[in-house]
């Protein structure tokens, strides 16, 4: 099956308990999809702006910026974020899989969602 996008929901209280592990496991997303190959500079300013923002509990930004695959932090009050790309990939569950088993590793309690987005489920029903 081809997924559009993977919904990792995490069991916690606040943003601040991700703050041993948020910058790591965004540095890894954005070296795994190949995000800022020309200028690796990028991706420390984009982990540094994640990283304060988890440090003062506030929800981080993520990666919604153009490019191969996007990491959204939704406007809720659940602790989540979604792995996207605009198309049906395979690449998509491959890289969820990968955060999901780092976050395991690191004690990080949460459940995996696949294709479970509002935007997928509107552009589902348009079919």
């Amino acid at each position: 099956m081809k997924y559009w996008n993977g919904h990792i929901v995490m069991d916690v209280k606040s943003w601040k308990e991700l703050s041993g592990v948020w910058e790591e496991m965004l540095e890894m997303f954005l070296v795994e999809t190949k995000q800022f190959r020309d200028n690796p500079e990028m991706i420390k300013i984009v982990v540094e702006e994640n990283r304060i923002d988890v440090k003062h509990n506030r929800k981080p930004e993520g990666f919604n910026r153009e490019g191969r695959m996007r990491l959204v932090v939704p406007l809720s009050n659940r602790r989540e974020f979604f792995i996207y790309r605009g198309v049906y990939n395979d690449e998509v569950r491959v890289i969820t899989e990968k955060i999901s088993k780092f976050l395991a590793e690191k004690g990080v309690k949460h459940t995996v969602e696949w294709n479970d987005m509002l935007l997928f489920k509107m552009k589902k029903r348009r079919r």
